[in-house]
């Protein structure tokens, strides 16, 4: 094991290296990062039910950017699944200690760069995974740069371990005393009406990629405290036009289109992730990543 990854009612995830692990990607010599979750020691009955659902729900899935189930312990307790786990961490973290190229005429030794066009490829990645989440109905809940990995040659994977990281508490706000939730992520009814469909995901793409040309330097909203985040997304939930939208994060005015058409108030007249995926792909057509 080489570290906590974060730790919650259901249990903990640590970060370890192992051998032998082997899928489409790696050798059976290579030695890889995982990300290995432990049920709880007292964990119920249903608890148990709900692992085994979820273990099994994650494993089905099959997308390159998507993180996949490596193997499962449930012979003996506690029981525990092996996921991936990337070089370089959370999303997140890694672009806060890296400037745009734009601004890396002075930059001091060792201070790493990333384009415009590289920031595409990556967002590109997430939407690709998403388009796949979306045509199973699969709704995520969580998007955010805390839960994406990041690895070789900018290769993405989306997870879903920040959530409970202590990273990032403050990006959590229980509403009404309930569940803590996302609020500067999430989309008006999912706050408002519980209501969490794959355009409430649309809705947090948005804000990803925000925080992703931003380099994550700021928190969205972060002039608001969490009530006031709440009051602004009831203005969408009531339609008022007073709605505070986050600012334009670069000069390229179709990125922002884009984020604008997925933060409208209905849920049916936000673009598709196949729609997404297919303008990013325009966009970022030609790149590789160096």
């Amino acid at each position: 094991m080489l570290s906590k990854l974060s730790e919650g009612a259901y249990g903990t995830v640590y970060i370890a290296e192992a051998d032998g692990i082997t899928d489409s990607s790696a050798s059976p010599l290579d030695t890889r990062f995982v990300a290995i979750k432990f049920l709880g020691d007292n964990a119920s009955k249903k608890e148990k039910e709900d692992f085994y659902r979820d273990v099994r729900l994650l494993a089905a899935l099959d997308h390159d950017n998507l993180v996949r189930v490596l193997g499962i312990c449930s012979q003996e307790e506690p029981l525990c699944v092996v996921k991936e786990y990337l070089e370089h961490g959370d999303l997140c973290q890694f672009l806060k200690i890296h400037v745009t190229s734009e601004n890396n005429a002075t930059l001091p030794f060792g201070v790493k760069s990333l384009s415009f066009n590289c920031l595409m490829y990556i967002t590109t990645q997430i939407a690709s995974g998403m388009r796949y989440l979306e045509t199973l109905n699969f709704v995520h809940r969580d998007l955010a740069t805390r839960n994406c990995l990041i690895g070789k040659a900018y290769q993405l994977k989306i997870c879903d371990y920040g959530t409970y990281n202590e990273l990032y508490v403050n990006d959590y706000y229980k509403v009404d005393g309930n569940t803590p939730l996302p609020i500067r992520w999430a989309a008006w009814e999912a706050v408002f009406k519980s209501k969490y469909t794959t355009k409430s995901d649309v809705w947090s793409f948005a804000v990803t990629l925000w925080e992703i040309l931003t380099l994550c330097r700021r928190q969205p909203y972060d002039y608001m405290t969490d009530p006031e985040v709440v009051e602004n997304l009831g203005r969408q939930h009531c339609d008022d036009i007073k709605y505070k939208y986050l600012p334009k994060p670069s000069n390229n005015q179709d990125i922002y289109s884009l984020m604008l058409e997925c933060w409208r108030r209905e849920a049916n007249d936000r673009p598709t992730f196949r729609e997404i995926h297919m303008f990013l792909q325009r966009k970022n057509l030609g790149y590789a990543p160096v």
